[in-house]
């Protein structure tokens, strides 16, 4: 058993590509046409003045950035995916994820061209297909493919989990896996899947934390498109009241009003940024920079809400 294992750890590892450049060519053409879009909005939006249309401008040049910025990551995703047999186990790579199959626990391989096509639920495009499906004879199947045709995929059936893949040399991986089981392995190991990078932060995986995020988001959101709303018909002079100050008012400009959703929307920012950063080390700790940050567009909308009503 021992002489298995050394002989397994000294074979090379065996590196396997998908075929790539259709699904990257179309996610990097989607990525440069929406960032294109945003840089239209955001020209828009510098150049308007301190209105709703403006708000929505800037509302839709920050979407159309997201969307490119997670093209770019599903591209970058696509560009490195591999397939890997390394030691005794089949490692599929895909962006920031690693998912490692041991090769004792692969039952067989099922050639795509057997089998229906189906429906992919996640990420999909032509040369692009991150997800999931029910594979009619094979049951759950998680997608790691840039399939064109059906006869480009190839099923892993494994003890736990199926996993379609796409390459050329079908033939080759299997060969390859066929080799490793014959030399067998020192121990079985679970199949895992571990993200690096960014994306191993805790904090994609914490339902409240994200909440915390999304509502602190929403919050500054709300607060700016309701004061763009009705800043037009504001007149020059208003008056702010700090209710955490004793009621104290304050008359001044109404531009004060947007400095202070700014800053709101500033502090925020740097609570959500800190909060992920505590998070990694102390959860409770990035919670309540999540919550503070929350907490704080629900003060500062419910200060303009009542500083615009008295005007």
């Amino acid at each position: 058993m021992h002489a298995s294992t050394s002989a397994n750890s000294q074979l090379a590892q065996v590196v396997f590509r998908p075929p790539r450049s259709t699904g990257v060519a179309i996610g990097l053409a989607i990525a440069v046409g929406t960032l294109a879009f945003a840089l239209v909005a955001l020209r828009t939006a510098a150049n308007g003045g301190t209105e709703f249309k403006t708000f929505l401008a800037w509302l839709t040049a920050a979407l159309l950035l997201v969307v490119a910025a997670a093209f770019v990551n599903w591209t970058h995703g696509i560009a490195t995916m591999a397939y890997v047999i390394d030691g005794d186990a089949l490692v599929i790579r895909w962006g920031f994820r690693r998912v490692e199959i041991p090769i004792d626990t692969i039952l067989r391989l099922v050639p795509g061209r057997t089998l229906d096509p189906a429906h992919i639920r996640g990420i999909n495009w032509p040369g692009c297909h991150i997800g999931h499906a029910e594979v009619k004879r094979i049951g759950y199947t998680l997608f790691y493919s840039t399939h064109r045709m059906q006869s480009d995929l190839v099923i892993v059936h494994t003890t736990q989990e199926s996993y379609a893949l796409s390459l050329v040399d079908q033939a080759g991986l299997a060969e390859e896996i066929q080799s490793r089981t014959v030399l067998g392995s020192l121990e079985s190991h679970p199949q895992r899947s571990a993200a690096s990078g960014i994306a191993a932060l805790p904090f994609w995986r914490d339902g409240h934390a994200i909440s915390a995020t999304l509502l602190a988001v929403f919050g500054a959101v709300l607060t700016c498109g309701f004061v763009m709303y009705r800043y037009p018909g504001l007149p020059e002079i208003i008056e702010l009241t700090f209710p955490a100050s004793g009621g104290l008012a304050v008359v001044g400009e109404k531009s004060e009003l947007l400095k202070i959703v700014y800053l709101g929307a500033a502090i925020s920012a740097v609570n959500i940024a800190v909060g992920v950063a505590l998070h990694a080390r102390e959860r409770a700790a990035g919670l309540w920079a999540f919550a503070s940050a929350a907490l704080l567009q629900g003060v500062l909308f419910a200060a303009a809400v009542a500083a615009i009503e008295r005007a």
